[in-house]
């Protein structure tokens, strides 16, 4: 068995993928890393550059290895089938426009060993996890505690790169990413993943560069694409609550309905209430009313009060 997977899905990365895979060849962990790309019908020369860069790679300390999906399935598609072919004792998603420290993944490893985490959370160049002064534990073994921090994505950006996630974790609970959304699918698939973790640990120091690809799902909104995926995300999460941290799962959920009425989204009068509804109807009397008042409002403190609610319930 690997050690560790690095997975990126690649689609007309061509203008910026060596750099991604340089970082990845120079990581100073020497043992048991692999690097799987899945391409997603790119149609520029990504190819053509990733094999040229496999070539000279042959005798190099990550073996790095190059799928090709069938049709433009999307990156959900992509990492799912990382994952499935990914032979390491963990994974690690990064995104083809984006580089790692020389050190990541021994960093990352080496924490993930130390304490047998299920999950290891990096850092990222320009700070800390979420670009602030708030750092994030070090070590979790509460699982109250790490639901919690997990389903803040204030405290922890809600992608699925720059993390070590246990493989077995994820195949033993079905943790693929939703294939339907096209946007957003992180935010769906950070919530499925914060019910499993038992053991958390983070790095302080940095291991992850964010770069920008102006072609990206993520740069260029697509309104019916967006759609769709805020109605799948919604449905989806009201539909898989569970009894511990309710609280907290509640809140992500009336969030992710505020973002979509937010954005402009759901106009349509039955569309709207279809939604609406979906989100209230696990709710209790009062927490009805007071979502009733913050859509008609839009009132911060409505929202407050009604995360309040949500945190008591809780205790």
């Amino acid at each position: 068995m690997k050690k560790v997977s690095i997975i990126i899905p690649v689609y007309n990365a061509s203008a910026f993928v060596k750099e991604c895979l340089d970082s990845v060849m120079a990581q100073t962990m020497t043992d048991g890393v692999e690097c799987i790309l899945i391409d997603d019908c790119s149609i520029d020369n990504t190819l053509e550059e990733i094999q040229s860069i496999i070539n000279v790679n042959t005798d190099g300390n990550v073996k790095i290895s190059l799928l090709r999906q069938e049709r433009n399935q999307g990156p959900s598609a992509a990492r799912n089938r990382g994952v499935r072919e990914a032979k390491g004792e963990y994974v690690f998603f990064l995104d083809a426009d984006d580089t790692i420290t020389p050190d990541c993944i021994e960093l990352l490893y080496g924490l993930a060993k130390e304490h047998d985490a299920d999950y290891v959370q990096g850092n990222y160049s320009n700070g800390n996890v979420n670009g602030n002064e708030n750092k994030l534990p070090c070590f979790l073994t509460n699982q109250k505690e790490i639901k919690r921090l997990l389903l803040n994505h204030n405290k922890i950006q809600f992608t699925p790169h720059n993390r070590l996630v246990r493989r077995q974790m994820i195949i033993d609970n079905d943790l693929f990413f939703n294939e339907q959304i096209k946007v957003r699918e992180d935010f769906l698939w950070m919530t499925f993943v914060a019910k499993y973790v038992k053991k958390f640990a983070s790095c302080d120091k940095p291991t992850y560069n964010r770069g920008y690809n102006e072609d990206s799902l993520t740069n260029n909104i697509n309104r019916e694409r967006e759609i769709a995926g805020y109605r799948v995300l919604i449905e989806t999460m009201v539909a898989n609550y569970d009894s511990f941290q309710l609280g907290y799962q509640k809140e992500l959920a009336l969030e992710a309905l505020m973002m979509a009425l937010m954005a402009g989204y759901y106009h349509d009068e039955t569309e709207r209430k279809h939604l609406i509804d979906i989100v209230k109807s696990k709710n209790s009397l009062i927490e009805k009313v007071l979502m009733q008042l913050y859509l008609i409002t839009n009132i911060s403190q409505v929202l407050h009060v009604l995360i309040k609610i949500y945190k008591r319930n809780d205790k």
